[in-house]
């Protein structure tokens, strides 16, 4: 009687160590907090600089137009943020209902 309950107890304390160890957040480092995120083509540019140099990436740009196609994004984006502005002079006027 008393193995099977000393094992049952063992069996739940190990269980509950288990939990509580699998619980935790890791600790973050000093290092990693600190650390900024890299911008969208900060990132663009070390994964071209890590690629394999026979994949031609330039060439590939080059025949497909993809610095183009930025550019051409990039006015857009502009031409949309100057027009912006002057869309959001218009005011409105706000009645209340007229009474009965």
């Amino acid at each position: 009687m008393r193995s099977s309950r000393c094992s049952w107890l063992w069996g739940l304390v190990g269980a509950c160590a288990m939990v509580a160890s699998c619980a935790t957040t890791p600790k973050a480092t000093e290092s990693s907090a600190r650390r900024q995120k890299d911008s969208a083509p900060e990132k663009i540019a070390a994964q071209r600089a890590g690629a394999a140099h026979e994949l031609q990436l330039e060439q590939d740009d080059e025949r497909w137009g993809i610095e183009a196609a930025r550019e051409r994004k990039r006015q857009q984006d502009e031409a949309k943020a100057r027009q912006q502005p002057a869309a959001g002079d218009k005011s409105v006027d706000v009645k209340p209902p007229a009474a009965r």
